[in-house]
């Protein structure tokens, strides 16, 4: 299928991450290796681990898998990143059930990918987590979406639940940390 580049929404050391259209309009987008990388499977990585995810229903859904030319295309999910999110000052808007309800739908797909052993391994900085808004019955809703499988990892064991302690600590227990200490603050707990 072909696409067309709109705009390069992120640049990593190893990656390019693009919005790109189809044929027929629809905005996916594109993660493309690096000339400077050194990481050569990026296809593959991102590839393998996001379908993984998406087998539990978790993260954006992966709409394709290009080995010979390092790139996956996979579904475009519009919000500002959970760090920004919650330092804007629309943040102050967001009520404390709307909150409790992000947070609580965040660390289900935690868990999820807690118990098929997919150790996701940068939640920690809150970077990698989009945040959309949804009207549901006339109430406004946020939904986060775990995105940039590249650097995950496989625990067979599920000894832990990594993802749910790096959300958890990141998110909570933080004693420095000022997203920990805004979460706190409208959720109205304490360390």
């Amino acid at each position: 299928m072909k696409y067309e580049k709109i705009t390069k929404i992120a640049k990593g050391w190893s990656s390019y991450v693009w919005t790109i259209k189809d044929i027929n309009g629809n905005i996916f987008v594109k993660k493309e290796v690096s000339e400077k990388s050194n990481r050569k499977n990026l296809a593959e990585r991102e590839g393998n681990m996001l379908s993984f995810a998406n087998s539990v229903g978790v993260g954006p859904k992966l709409i394709e898998v290009n080995y010979k030319d390092n790139f996956v295309i996979m579904e475009y999910i519009k919000g500002p990143k959970l760090y920004d999110w919650v330092l804007e000052n629309d943040f102050e808007k967001v009520s404390k059930e709307q909150l409790y309800s992000f947070v609580k739908e965040l660390i289900r797909q935690c868990l999820l990918l807690d118990s098929i052993g997919l150790r996701h391994t940068q939640l920690q900085v809150g970077k990698n987590i989009l945040v959309t808004t949804k009207i549901k019955n006339g109430e406004k809703k946020f939904v986060p979406t775990i995105i940039d499988f590249e650097k995950a990892s496989i625990d067979l064991e599920k000894k832990k639940e990594k993802n749910f302690g790096q959300i958890t600590s990141f998110l909570f227990f933080n004693p420095n940390g000022a997203i920990a200490k805004k979460v706190r603050e409208k959720l109205e707990t304490k360390l």
